[in-house]
């Protein structure tokens, strides 16, 4: 059987970046203990910072995009998400995820030059945002109206959308609204993992497999954060499809020095049905 092997040490920002979330304790607390009486409030501190550290280290989905993009993906059309989805969507769980979701064909689609295509996710986007109630961000700036006027422009289109995204984490911030972000975080990585492990035109199954394997340490840490809201309703189903995956990601095995994954041709079938899996009951 064949063996696919993926070098850590060549690895995108995103993990770096990801990997901050386990900068956990804090040494000085273990020259200071914590009264009893207050340790379940410094608990649920430490859970929130936690928490609030994965948020503030969280690509954005076009990021996320560029990694699986720089592997050979094309564009094929009817992977993504319809944007003609949009108005099915109408709980909260439901827009915050998909919005997520968008994001990431948004991504998707600018990255292999698909302007109209492009277009149509950024009205849902724009659509699910003032459903969430993040309409000023879009009325505010024109964001919309920019991204039209430049819709050839592919650099333009990139910097847009990277305004955008941080627009929104300061909104989502300021409003202390972390499950959403989480909801809309798990969102697009889920599409773009789905994307990368659909995508059958000219692609290198090795370096998609490269890609997919690193994944394991954003789950992990993805896992750790959502973990603490598994009894919440938004969250039930998902922590446990979620939990799913991390099972067959938590089977591959890392090696030697230069920390290479290993990861079999079995294994990489297996983790793109339990994407399909989990994909399917967020966009439905």
């Amino acid at each position: 059987m064949k063996t696919i092997f993926s070098h850590l040490k060549v690895f995108s920002a995103v993990v770096f970046i990801i990997a901050l979330v386990s900068c956990g304790s804090n040494k000085e607390d273990e020259n200071n203990p914590v009264p009893q009486d207050t340790a379940k409030t410094v608990a649920l501190k430490d859970t929130n910072s936690a928490a609030q550290n994965f948020f503030y280290s969280l690509p954005s989905p076009l990021v996320m995009a560029r990694v699986f993009k720089k592997t050979g993906l094309k564009y094929e059309e009817g992977v993504a998400n319809s944007p003609d989805n949009v108005s099915k969507y109408t709980s909260i769980q439901s827009k915050t995820l998909n919005l997520g979701v968008y994001s990431a064909d948004l991504a998707y689609a600018i990255l292999n030059k698909q302007s109209q295509p492009a277009t149509k996710y950024m009205e849902a986007v724009k659509h699910l945002s003032d459903d969430l109630g993040m309409s000023t961000l879009f009325s505010t700036e024109n964001y919309l109206k920019r991204f039209k006027n430049n819709i050839d422009k592919e650099d333009s289109l990139m910097n847009i959308v990277s305004e955008l995204k941080k627009e929104m984490d300061m909104f989502m911030r300021d409003n202390e609204t972390e499950k959403q972000t989480l909801l809309i975080f798990v969102g697009a990585w889920t599409e773009n993992m789905y994307i990368a492990t659909q995508i059958t035109k000219e692609v290198n199954k090795e370096k998609i497999a490269m890609r997919v394997a690193e994944q394991k340490y954003i789950l992990n840490n993805l896992m750790n954060v959502i973990t603490t809201f598994q009894n919440d309703n938004e969250f039930k189903d998902l922590y446990l499809k979620l939990n799913e995956l991390k099972a067959l990601f938590d089977k591959l095995t890392v090696q030697g020095e230069e920390e290479k994954i290993i990861m079999d041709e079995l294994q990489l079938k297996a983790i793109t049905e339990k994407t399909r899996d989990l994909r399917k009951i967020i966009v439905g």
